[in-house]
């Protein structure tokens, strides 16, 4: 009987990644995902946006939504009856949904990219440890994380690493663009980041242009929130959206929300700040319950502070001017963070996550976890 799986990516980072694993499972799949794991075959019963929110209190009104979602998704799986349930990041939608299934039915639940336990809410490992039969790592300091808990894992690197490169060179990239100096901001991904994010970065070109008009200001758009961007005045920005790893690679200074975006620009090694904005309140009570010195997933991986962040109250369009033109000024600077930057990207495995995850995946499936341990030695991913 040929296996199929059901498949859940509620992100535009997930849904690329996503779309890299099925296409090397090679497996039939039905889930929820966007535009990039549907060009890849996947059977999309709902749109990514569908299961998607942020924040403590921008979730309460779209609470009847997801669980009427959560509901039809449950019934769906116990018909079809698939080999396993792939649910990428997104841990506490897919939890819920993984722990309604498994209620009913016997089925390998895989999780790829880790709850941020180490971060906050520690508690949570608990959870992984009741419903997930495997764990899918996507940076090396979770492993001992897993092996103090005795659940099945493998650390397969970061999946945004196989499609982070400049699309096109730069000599291309300055033809088109018509600049070769230039910065790039990436706002983020979610409707809530842009809204909160974008009066203040629309001050701070402001403020930049004028003291630096020699110097361009690209836009690095996600697909999820074009047309939200669209209702912006965006004097002095030029939008980039198919050569969005060029605009990064290629420029002076990125700054970025925090996410993955910053990892990927750190693969690619371009100066890097750091800025994110909650709501008020939605801050107030997720603070004491965050137990990290340093915020961006950059800063953690290199146990100090690379890319200076600029969250909350210091994310004001002043200090975006002065850490930006602090970074323009200062060579010495530039290459220190370079090198650091560098210095994280081998603490990845050079194999694609992909081909790691889906082989990792794939053992379990035909072999259970004995089969597992040893696609892990294999890989050196242990």
């Amino acid at each position: 009987m040929e296996k199929i799986i059901f498949l859940s990516a509620g992100e535009y980072s997930a849904d690329l990644w996503g779309a890299d694993l099925l296409r090397e499972l090679s497996l039939p799949a039905f889930g929820v995902g966007g535009e990039n794991l549907k060009k890849q075959g996947l059977q999309v019963l709902y749109p990514m946006e569908e299961v998607q929110w942020g924040g403590v209190f921008e979730i309460l009104p779209k609470l009847p939504r997801i669980k009427r979602v959560l509901r039809n998704l449950t019934e769906v799986i116990l018909q079809r009856r698939p080999s396993a349930l792939v649910l990428i990041d997104l841990p506490d939608f897919h939890f819920m949904l993984a722990e309604r299934v498994k209620k009913r039915i016997n089925i390998p639940v895989i999780h790829y990219v880790s709850p941020t336990v180490w971060a906050w809410r520690p508690g949570r490992i608990k959870r992984v440890k009741k419903l997930v039969d495997l764990e899918l790592l996507i940076y090396p300091f979770e492993r001992e994380i897993y092996r103090r808990w005795n659940i099945p894992h493998c650390f397969v690197g970061h999946p945004g690493m196989e499609r982070v490169k400049p699309e096109i060179s730069r000599k291309e990239f300055t033809r088109i663009y018509g600049s070769e100096n230039f910065i790039t901001i990436l706002p983020g991904s979610r409707p809530m980041e842009i809204k909160n994010h974008m009066p203040t970065l629309l001050e701070f070109v402001r403020l930049f242009r004028e003291r630096n008009p020699q110097i361009t200001v690209f836009l690095a758009v996600a697909p999820t929130v074009k047309e939200m961007l669209m209702k912006y005045p965006m004097e002095g920005i030029i939008s980039v959206e198919e050569h969005r790893y060029s605009a990064m690679a290629y420029a002076k200074v990125v700054l970025s929300a925090s996410g993955t975006a910053t990892l990927e620009t750190a693969f690619l090694q371009t100066p890097l700040i750091v800025f994110y904005k909650l709501l008020p309140l939605t801050y107030f009570v997720l603070k004491p319950l965050v137990k990290l010195e340093k915020y961006s997933i950059v800063n953690i991986l290199a146990g100090r502070e690379v890319a200076k962040e600029l969250f909350q109250g210091e994310f004001t369009p002043e200090n975006l001017l002065r850490e930006t033109e602090k970074i323009l000024g200062y060579r010495e600077l530039q290459e220190e963070i370079r090198g650091e930057f560098s210095r994280i990207r081998e603490m990845f495995p050079k194999a694609p996550a992909s081909k790691i995850a889906a082989k990792s995946i794939l053992s379990l499936l035909e072999g259970g976890p004995g089969r597992l341990d040893e696609v892990c030695r294999e890989t050196g991913i242990v």
